[in-house]
């Protein structure tokens, strides 16, 4: 499968080795680990080793660098599924690849990554807005409603992930969290064409009347354990 092709079937575009369009998936899959000491080597591993995944799977994966509200180091990857039995074929076409599980003893042999650091998640798209374009960073904002809350914060979650979009023209995408300590959370993924786009975001909805006195709202409908983390892509 060629790049252009993965971007055709993935709905992705051809800059930045194609632009995720999360608004085509019912699932976004996320690996994440943290770098033990040797930066550059574990960065280029994770760039190599997406490569890898898309060339064994045809499944594109994103690469991603944290920047803020996650300890430095922490590299992540995404990728879009149709649901665990999509994620469960392509794990099983990676154990099936002697590349794949060379590549992996060699990074544990090198200590690339501190032991114990990673993590795995599956989020369910609920619902996306505005338009997919080139992202060089995204930020995650999560959020766990309170009890007896989950509906009206869905519903808040939708009408508040459309109303960004359209002031800010960034793409927004609402998921629920399946899996870890994040379940039944709620998250925000917004991409940003550069980093010049994520400080305009910023003022925008700083001065949008209608963006702050929806947030007054939180404090009724979600626990008062909000996290937002800003990555950049890597790859």
């Amino acid at each position: 499968m060629t790049a252009d092709d993965r971007n055709a079937t993935l709905g992705w575009g051809d800059q930045y080795g194609g632009v995720p369009d999360w608004r085509r998936a019912m699932y976004i899959q996320l690996r994440r680990g943290l770098i033990a000491s040797d930066q550059v080597a574990a960065t280029i591993f994770a760039v190599e080793m997406a490569e890898l995944v898309e060339q064994t799977t045809g499944h594109a994966v994103s690469v991603w660098g944290s920047v803020y509200g996650m300890p430095l180091g922490t590299i992540s990857w995404t990728s879009q599924v149709a649901g665990f039995a999509d994620a469960a074929a392509q794990s099983q076409k990676l154990a099936e690849n002697p590349e794949w599980l060379t590549r992996v003893s060699k990074a544990g042999e090198q200590g690339l990554f501190i032991p114990g650091s990673w993590e795995d998640g599956l989020a369910r798209v609920i619902h996306a807005a505005g338009d997919a374009g080139p992202m060089m960073y995204a930020s995650t904002t999560m959020g766990t409603p309170a009890p007896g809350m989950a509906m009206q914060a869905l519903e808040w979650g939708t009408q508040m992930a459309d109303h960004v979009a359209s002031a800010t023209g960034n793409q927004v995408t609402l998921c629920t969290s399946n899996y870890g300590t994040a379940t039944g959370s709620m998250i925000f993924f917004m991409g940003f064409d550069n980093a010049e786009s994520v400080d305009a975001t910023q003022e925008t909805l700083m001065s949008d009347s209608t963006y702050m006195e929806a947030m007054g709202k939180t404090a009724e409908l979600f626990l008062p354990d909000g996290q937002r983390t800003l990555t950049q892509r890597l790859n």
